[in-house]
């Protein structure tokens, strides 16, 4: 591959590089796809005749010559038969290799040994908004991991919990991560403390005089360097989407979100103003909503911190329900008291079975009895919350002071929303209650947000920004709507525009009041008077996933690829997708993915030659 890298006559502007390939984020995805992109190639160690695995696989394996480069074999056809905890099946080949047996409980060696070939480097780069590591740096760095640390490296080494069969902390993991790209030496692929905006097709170009000539570009991949203040734009050939599946939390209705917070690290912080606040009222408690392991996770670390928590939750998530009491036993002990109900008496603990939040009326300062220091986030005020009993139709109200809604989360995709024609997704319109002005204030109300923060930096990607998909009256959609208003969902999408119903002919009321915005695109939570959808939908990755009419869910819905290539399948030839966008949510899983889109970017590229 590094003979097709050699620079040729023809250049590119001075603003935009060109690579062969870009990673979006750099998690443990972008991290391992990275560490195979720099050359590093799995080769086949001989499998022991002892070793209790799989028998067919043991015995293609057999078949194969020890030394054998796993990147030039069917991949496909080794993995036939496979069953496991990934509905990826190189996912589960390529875990079975680097950890046979590790669902037996035993530790075997590894089965896979990695050998650099400098010849078989891919020039690339890695694009992430915060260090290596992804999400893993913002959790709360006590909580412990849901896998053993022996399943959390990364090959071609262990690293966060050794051999060790037990949990490992939160900051162990992202410790182990920075260590991670310094002991592969990978540091010059990564590009840290840029938010990507945009992926769009390349402008047609005269043929390349050779692969890798900066003619050959398919994609345009732009962005915003925060810590340089300027945008950036990369030319290249694929692009690798390995963005994890946590940035965008799941929300209830915005007049009860914009009173609570949606993630472990504000709820540990928030905890700890809490705690430390002088005074003793009982209006100094804790409102936790969901049943997932999240939730279970506020409501230990707001006992931890001695304060009431009040717990409102449906039925508990199998997720929890699935976890052995010997391994798990904090999050058992949860468990426990959501399924004991009321009549449980756990010290500072109060579960509201089968309720919800229906209204949400902060105290009056004159009232509040708990006096916060000034410079406290409006967040910890108290607030009287009025609860729904769903199965008797009761109302009750409590009083706290800080609300978690932790139910979930899904990716932000919306860098990827310029690249399909929006007749062909059937994306729900406004709201009637939201409509009052005209289409050309809305667009004013997008640019008004955004355009002083970008029409210096991304230059030529501002026409990108002001072209017809990225126009906020056509992307603020809402495909889960919970609004009261009748006929909330019937609109139609016509060429280039959504229509509006023959009943109504303006178009959103958006009060974007604060121009002091973010650079991440339409972060409009707080500006648009809406209830009934508090976040762009767009931002789901509607049309990529196995059902392309619903939003991208790790869980539910992942993108949908090409079981042997990771080829993102509802979109141009030459995107992928790994780790938890594809339903791989456990970090074992995820190498397996690297392996079938580094083995089919060498097939591509060597029949190209």
């Amino acid at each position: 591959m590094r003979d097709n890298m050699k620079p040729c006559q023809h250049t590119l502007s001075d603003d935009v590089v060109y690579k062969e390939v870009v990673v979006i984020g750099n998690g443990p995805s972008g991290m391992v796809t990275s560490f195979m992109l720099a050359g590093n190639i799995p080769h086949l160690k001989r499998v022991p005749d002892h070793l209790p695995i799989d028998e067919m696989l043991k015995i293609r394996l057999q078949n194969l010559p020890p030394g054998q480069n796993l990147l030039e074999v069917d991949l496909m056809a080794l993995a036939e038969g496979l069953e496991g905890r990934s509905q990826n099946p190189i996912a589960l080949l390529v875990d079975n290799l680097l950890r046979p047996c590790a669902d037996l409980g035993m530790q075997e060696d590894s089965l896979i040994e990695w050998r650099y070939d400098v010849e078989k480097e891919i020039d690339h780069v890695v694009l992430g908004k915060g260090p290596p590591g992804g999400a893993w740096h913002t959790f709360p760095g006590g909580v412990r991991t849901l896998s053993p640390g022996a399943w959390l490296s990364l090959p071609p080494h262990a690293g966060v919990g050794d051999k060790s069969t037990g949990r490992v902390p939160a900051r162990a993991v992202a410790a182990y991560c920075r260590r991670y790209v310094q002991a592969c030496k990978l540091q010059r692929y990564f590009r840290c403390g840029v938010t990507v905006t945009s992926v769009t097709r390349a402008p047609r170009a005269p043929p390349p005089c050779h692969q890798s000539c900066p003619r050959a570009a398919n994609f345009w991949v732009s962005g915003y360097d925060k810590s340089k203040g300027c945008g950036f734009r990369y030319a290249c050939r694929r692009v690798i989407i390995a963005c994890g599946a946590g940035d965008r939390p799941n929300v209830l209705p915005a007049h009860i979100s914009r009173h609570a917070i949606h993630s472990l690290d504000q709820v540990e912080r928030a905890l700890h103003l809490l705690a430390t606040t002088e005074g003793d009222s009982p209006e100094k408690s804790v409102l936790v909503v969901g049943s997932g392991v999240s939730a279970a996770d506020a409501v230990r670390l707001a006992r931890l911190a001695a304060l009431p928590v009040s717990h409102v939750h449906r039925t508990p998530a199998d997720s929890l329900a699935k976890l052995s009491p010997v391994a798990y036993p904090d999050y058992c002990h949860v468990y426990k008291m959501m399924l004991d109900g009321p009549s449980g008496n756990h010290p500072y603990y109060t579960p509201y079975p089968e309720h919800m939040i229906v209204e949400i009326n902060p105290v009056a300062r004159e009232e509040a009895s708990l006096k916060l220091k000034q410079e406290e986030d409006e967040i910890l005020q108290p607030k009287r919350v009025k609860l729904l009993n769903l199965v008797t139709n009761e109302t009750l109200e409590i009083t706290v002071c800080l609300i978690a809604i932790l139910i979930g989360s899904k990716p932000d995709l919306f860098f990827l929303q310029t690249n399909f024609s929006l007749n062909e997704i059937d994306v729900q319109k406004e709201c009637i209650k939201c409509i009052e002005k005209k289409e050309e204030s809305q667009r004013l109300c997008f640019l008004k947000s955004h355009w002083n923060n970008l029409k210096n930096v991304l230059e030529q990607g501002i026409q990108s920004c002001k072209s017809r998909y990225l126009n906020y009256n056509e992307i603020n959609g809402n495909t889960d709507t919970k609004c009261l208003v009748t006929n909330c969902n019937k609109r139609k999408i016509s060429e280039g525009n959504l229509d509006i119903d023959s009943d109504n002919t303006s178009a959103v009321k958006c009060k974007c009041t604060n121009t002091n915005t973010n650079i991440i695109p339409y972060e409009c939570v707080k500006k648009i008077d809406c209830d009934c959808q508090p976040v762009n939908p767009y931002s789901s990755g509607l049309g990529f996933g196995m059902d392309p009419n619903k939003p991208v869910d790790g869980r539910s819905n992942p993108i949908a690829i090409d079981k042997s290539t990771h080829e993102i399948l509802n979109a141009p030839k030459g995107m992928y997708a790994l780790g938890p966008v594809t339903a791989d949510n456990f970090i074992r899983f995820i190498p397996g993915g690297a392996v079938a889109i580094v083995a089919h970017l060498h097939k591509e590229m060597k029949n190209a030659e």
